[in-house]
């Protein structure tokens, strides 16, 4: 034991330090499945790093103040360090030349340009441009009237601006602010410098932006500040994941140190189980730390798992030790007893647990994952820690007189008689009937991921498409390519389909790369259907139209000059060092694997079979892109449930039967206690049905881990049943197998206080489970020995 010793405390040395260098995750791509559709999004969500430009919404009752606020903000945010540039308008495009609109528009744009340049075109937008020169306020134009009568190059952009997924400049116009149409809400556009899923750069950016807001807020009365975007959002889910880690964790410890002492009646046993404890799940932080870059949101629901099923071991290692007090023995004999008697059985439960939570590495989902492996080793770690601490501090503590076993008379009475005992199997048979009545559980296959109601940036996203009629359930096509400029003509193609779908109504809107930036190639092919329609040889319908309309020729000679003689050079808009467009090429083109990701985002109309049709549509356009978005990883999901299930429970339940099988080595007594396993399952499906506990893929797949991790209580129950009866070993187990399920049923419990969705549900379930579990097993085994005439059972 000395040797035991000493590397366990060197192993405590070295967790301390690797603990210390965990990281948790602030990418949520962990809790997607493994499919095309969930791998492109992860693709992207890394590429794009955290996805999108930080957004300002600013807002108020008066217009102008609202205005000045939001240039304001614009103004301190490009102070600041971490921050590369802020708009406050959609960037517009250098003076065109009339004949350069092709360059810009999108085919319905181009179908409207050719018609305004027929003769009925030109003199309706002719009539126009007269009204227009007549409103107040026509000075301000007049230049461009002279460069562009017909107006040509406003066509490709009227309502084609959009920014992050579909807030638009004002009437669509380039340069037009990002204003809602009653003036009381602004957006400013930011981009930060560095990636949101680097957690220092997020902080930095987060923390200037926000100071940045409160000298604002201090001059502007009447206006509100939000901040939102991909580093707000890593910010504030990297604080919440650690809070959640930190809160169940340290609740888990509370809750089974209570039913710890309450069981054994001892403040001061907390004083021997409380550090093995510790120590395991240090152990298990470690690996985490030493294992994964970054931990999952879900994962890191492992340390109250951990310390309230670590704690089962301690329970029954203290009690053998009290046992043999109460027999007699010298605290030190005691001691050697305890761990003597108790290091087979409760190793063998604590790798049956962790067989069951290792199985969850069959998973599809990353977080998933992670959670089995840390569960698992952290079942074995505190075991061991438990095995080699609790003994010799128990001995220094019990060395008085041992307290009594608690009595158990009213769960020996609800089979004392062999009627009670077919009563209570009946109401097994009646759960397991109700069970399949009932069905499983409907299982929604959604992302358990963050909302509004956990995060303050999501409800920000919120509020800017309430008012700005965008949306968060988009699609998201990616086109990628090793050549970079052939990733950007395929997602040109997907844009140009967009754009037939939006005029059709079948989707909402879209926003790409195209709209701003088209690819030279692009450009190239535009320009050639215009000179398809030969403007040289219509500069004198032109001449015609504006005598007839009233206009004075000689001073409208550059548009003129412009149809006689049009540009036909292509130009890579992303090529100059811009600041106003660097936004652009982070919201639309990446590096990732060696490969330039493209990406054009697709908002869906609410029609019946526009999400097919879009689909089709898409497809056909790049048919090597990748169609991905939430309602795909929903699709995912259901999949993944359908695949992950069977195998997670086909591994589970094989490691119990030979755990099982080792232990009990008699055929009946392994069928009893899966047969008390699968009444406990179908008893814990039923309540979850009573309790409207939401079910999804993440607690769906922790449901065939109970059966490992309830099986102590049914295996040392049935390992006493041999040894004395029935009786007697009810009332020698049912004090600890309570503990035991009540410490476990306290470590998933604990999760309740997790913000985050995925990790509350499977508390639910892992706690409803464990209690089913333990008393399922004092129901059903004691009355299956007393009917099979094993027990000793009264005959009235």
């Amino acid at each position: 034991m000395k040797v035991a010793r000493i590397v366990a405390v060197l192993l405590t040395v070295v967790a301390l330090w690797l603990a210390s260098r965990l990281e948790l995750s602030s990418d949520l791509t962990t809790l997607f499945p493994r499919t095309p559709a969930a791998e492109a999004l992860a693709r992207v969500t890394r590429a794009f790093g955290g996805g999108d430009v930080a957004l300002v919404l600013v807002r108020g009752d008066d217009p102008a103040s609202v205005e000045r606020a939001a240039e304001a903000v614009a103004a301190e945010l490009r102070a600041c360090a971490s921050v590369a540039g802020a708009i406050t308008s959609a960037p517009a495009p250098v003076a065109l030349d009339p004949t350069e609109a092709w360059r810009f528009a999108g085919p319905v744009a181009r179908e409207r340009l050719a018609r305004a340049v027929t003769e009925d075109g030109m003199r309706a937008r002719l009539r126009e441009t007269r009204a227009l020169l007549l409103a107040p306020g026509a000075a301000d134009v007049s230049d461009a009237i002279a460069r562009d009568p017909l107006r040509l190059a406003m066509i490709p952009w009227q309502g084609r601006i959009e920014v992050a997924a579909g807030v638009r400049g004002a009437a669509g116009d380039p340069g037009g602010a990002f204003v809602s149409a009653d003036g009381r809400a602004r957006l400013v556009v930011v981009e930060p410098r560095g990636r949101a899923f680097d957690a220092g750069e997020a902080a930095r950016f987060t923390d200037e932006a926000e100071a940045a807001l409160e000298r604002v807020t201090e001059r502007a009365e009447g206006v509100s500040l939000e901040l939102t975007g991909g580093h707000v959002v890593a910010r504030q889910t990297e604080a919440l994941v650690r809070s959640d880690l930190v809160k169940s964790g340290a609740l888990s410890a509370v809750l089974a140190s209570v039913v710890f002492a309450l069981t054994f009646r001892r403040v001061r046993a907390l004083v021997a189980v409380l550090p093995p404890l510790a120590i395991g799940t240090l152990w298990t932080t470690a690996l985490a730390a030493l294992v994964f870059p970054r931990l999952s949101a879900v994962a890191t629901g492992f340390a109250a798992v951990v310390i309230g099923v670590g704690v089962d071991t301690g329970v029954h290692v203290y009690g053998r030790l009290l046992r043999a007090r109460r027999e007699g023995l010298s605290p030190g004999a005691a001691a050697e007893v305890a761990r003597r008697e108790t290091w087979r059985p409760t190793l063998g439960a604590a790798l049956a647990a962790g067989g069951a939570f290792g199985c969850l590495a069959l998973s599809d989902v990353e977080g998933m994952r992670q959670l089995g492996v840390l569960c698992a080793a952290g079942e074995v770690l505190t075991a061991l820690a438990i095995l080699v601490v609790v003994p010799e501090v128990g001995a220094m503590l019990e060395r008085g007189a041992p307290p009594g076993l608690p009595s158990v008379s009213f769960i020996l009475a609800l089979t004392r008689t062999r009627g009670r005992s077919a009563v209570a199997l009946a109401a097994v048979a009646l759960v397991l009937a109700v069970a399949v009545w009932l069905g499983p559980p409907r299982v929604e296959h959604g992302v358990a991921a963050l909302d509004a109601r956990t995060l303050p940036a999501l409800a920000t996203y919120d509020a800017i498409y309430a008012t700005f009629g965008g949306a968060r359930g988009q699609l998201v096509v990616v086109s990628a390519d090793r050549d970079p400029a052939r990733a950007r003509a395929r997602a040109d193609a997907v844009a140009e389909a967009a754009e037939r779908l939006a005029e059709q109504g079948t989707i909402a809107g879209f926003d790409a790369l195209a709209s701003l930036a088209p690819s030279p190639e692009l450009q190239r092919a535009r320009l050639a259907e215009r000179d398809e329609l030969d403007l040289p040889s219509r500069r004198g319908m032109l001449s015609r139209a504006l005598v007839d309309e009233g206009f004075a020729l000689e001073e409208l000679a550059p548009a003129l000059d412009a149809f006689a003689h049009p540009k036909g050079d292509p130009v890579d808009v992303l090529a100059p060092p811009d600041v106003a467009l660097t936004w652009l090429r982070r919201r639309h083109l990446a590096e990732e694997g060696g490969e330039t990701l493209a990406v054009t985002y697709v908002r869906v109309a609410p029609v019946p079979g526009a999400d097919e049709a879009t689909r089709a549509v898409l497809r056909a356009a790049d048919p090597g892109a990748v169609i991905t978005g939430f309602a795909e990883l929903e699709r995912g999901l259901s999949a993944t449930l359908s695949r992950d299930l069977p195998r997670v429970l086909a591994g589970a339940l094989g490691i119990v039967v030979l755990v099982l099988g080792a232990s009990l080595r008699r055929p009946s007594r392994v069928l009893l206690a899966v047969a008390v396993l699968a009444v406990e399952i179908a008893l814990v499906l039923v309540l979850s049905r009573l309790l409207s506990v939401r079910w999804h893929v993440y607690d769906a797949l922790v449901l065939p881990v109970l059966l490992g991790i309830t099986l102590d209580e049914v295996l040392f129950l049935l390992e006493a049943a041999e040894r004395t009866s029935i009786d007697r070993a009810v009332t020698e187990q049912a004090p600890l197998g309570t503990a035991t399920a009540l410490t476990t049923a306290a470590g998933f419990g604990a999760l309740v206080v997790c913000r985050f969705g995925g990790l509350v549900d499977v508390g639910k379930v892992g706690a409803l489970g464990s209690t089913a579990g333990v008393l399922v097993a004092f129901v059903v085994i004691p009355a299956a020995y007393r009917l099979t005439k094993r027990g000793a059972a009264p005959s009235r």
